[in-house]
């Protein structure tokens, strides 16, 4: 017989239908290659070792102006450049060379003014592309540091450079930082909250730009990795290293309280450890609040534990209308979650395919309301080798609904015949000004059933062109999501009346 305990567990998680959306393989590579000058070029760094096919992995992408930024960083040698783009939108083409951006020479290594590896990105509504660059190169082979860790702010449409900042030693050193992540928040001139991975000293950084300085917060409980959650498998591959504070998400500016639309200059970050399971927050008035560092403040006490999650996460964002998505390693899956409710009993599981989403790592969204996910592999480049004669990187897209969290300006604050109206805050709100979602919810493009197979991949020959844009539907059914979170509770409800 059942324990009451585990019926009241698999009647929370199953009794709200599932969500799923349809994601569509929209781009896939076997390995990447680039736009080079000219045959002589490209014949040369392979001759010289400055490309090197296998060492080469998309780790990031964002969306703009009908391009997809997309980020290499240089873990090992071979990588001929960091930053590049690709075209969006509809195309026969479906694995399409990597055109180096902003150019070949800013993405030379010789000198520390240009890219040297660039882990993530992400792109303002002024079409200014903040650019992460860690410094440090072939950081899977224990290369020496030569250049420090800075951050770019490039106008895309100018064509220029419009801030450089290097990163001092005491915020992120040469040597051991790691900076993986980013958000951009427009309050007072602009900041920047970016994670540092370092496996010596995580945090997160704060970038004013307004006063051209940085500084760091630290806090080992949320930021470090948890021991508890160091050992996973992702398809067959063990991952037993541990990783500290990865994926990050910024809350929408705009929310609805008492039924008026309120501009808060106080948002949630959230962020999570790629080691752990656990969902966190802090309010940018904490981050923005340079004075606290010199307090020796505690962060601990401002910092929350949003929930635990079904599985590690890496890479994760949230949209305008307060929607967090992140990745589930272990699964093969994305998940959903409305901040708006509840994290432990409102999470979704939206997408899972064994194949088509072996380690989702970061998220893109356009401005028509389509979520793109990068696929990456990442467990096979780095705890195994990638075979060049399977399809190794995908960006897969599906609608959703919503739109980055930076363009919070699209709402409609006239609607409802112009009687909302509009306040603004610059302290937390009450937890309990969040509501459930209205009709402003992102809907997924199809309601839940069964997994389907997926189509078969493209013809393995060269011609690219005559092959098809594959699909995947990677719906999740009700009772498959629920077999999943039955699993992974009755584990923890063995674990308690154990203690017990």
């Amino acid at each position: 017989m059942q324990s009451p305990v585990c019926l009241l567990l698999f009647t929370i998680f199953c009794a709200a239908e599932a969500q799923s959306a349809k994601f569509q393989v929209i781009r896939q590579w076997k390995y990447v290659n680039f736009t080079w000058p000219d045959d002589e070029s490209f014949k040369t760094a392979v001759a010289k070792g400055l490309y090197i096919p296998e060492n080469n992995i998309i780790a990031g992408a964002k969306y703009f102006d009908d391009h997809f930024y997309v980020t290499l960083p240089r873990m090992r040698t071979g990588v001929p450049a960091t930053l590049a783009r690709i075209k969006a939108g509809p195309t026969q083409e479906t694995s399409p060379k990597l055109q180096p951006f902003p150019s070949w020479q800013m993405n030379g290594i010789d000198d520390c003014n240009n890219l040297q590896s660039v882990q993530n990105v992400e792109i303002d509504t002024k079409g200014q592309i903040w650019i992460i660059d860690g410094g440090r190169i072939d950081t899977l082979m224990n290369s020496a540091a030569e250049c420090s860790p800075k951050l770019l702010i490039f106008d895309i449409k100018s064509n220029r450079t419009n801030t450089v900042y290097v990163f001092p030693e005491d915020v992120a050193p040469k040597a051991t930082s790691f900076l993986y992540d980013l958000v951009v928040d427009n309050t007072d001139g602009g900041y920047a909250y970016v994670t540092d991975n370092s496996a010596h000293d995580p945090g997160i950084i704060v970038f004013s730009v307004k006063e051209n300085r940085a500084w760091k917060i630290r806090n080992a409980p949320s930021m470090a990795a948890d021991p508890a959650a160091i050992h996973f498998t992702v398809n067959g591959i063990a991952i037993s290293t541990p990783v500290n504070i990865a994926g990050i998400a910024l809350g929408p500016k705009v929310h609805t309280s008492n039924d008026k639309l309120v501009i808060n200059e106080a948002r949630e970050v959230y962020f999570s450890p790629l080691s752990s399971l656990n969902l966190f927050s802090v309010n940018t008035t904490i981050l923005r609040n340079e004075n606290l560092t010199r307090q020796n403040f505690d962060y601990g006490s401002a910092i929350k534990n949003v929930g635990l999650k079904p599985s590690q996460s890496v890479g994760m964002v949230m949209d305008n209308q307060g929607i967090l998505y992140y990745t589930l390693l272990a699964n093969n899956a994305i998940g959903r979650w409305d901040s708006h409710t509840p994290f432990d009993t409102e999470q979704r599981l939206i997408a899972r395919d064994n194949k088509y989403i072996e380690w989702p790592n970061s998220f893109a969204f356009d401005q028509n309301g389509n979520l793109t996910v990068v696929v990456n592999r990442l467990n096979r480049f780095i705890f195994d080798k990638l075979d060049l004669g399977v399809y190794n990187f995908r960006l897969i897209s599906a609608e959703v609904g919503g739109k980055s969290y930076l363009y919070d300006d699209t709402f409609n604050y006239d609607s409802e015949n112009g009687n909302k109206m509009v306040t603004t805050e610059s302290t937390p709100p009450p937890s309990s000004s969040f509501r459930p979602s209205s009709s402003s919810e992102p809907v997924p493009s199809s309601s839940s059933e069964p997994v389907p197979s997926p189509e078969p991949e493209p013809s393995s020959g060269s011609n690219q062109q005559s092959s098809p844009t594959p699909s995947i539907d990677s719906n999740v059914t009700v009772s498959s999501a629920c077999r999943f979170m039955v699993s992974l509770f009755s584990v923890t409800v063995s674990a308690i009346l154990f203690l017990v």
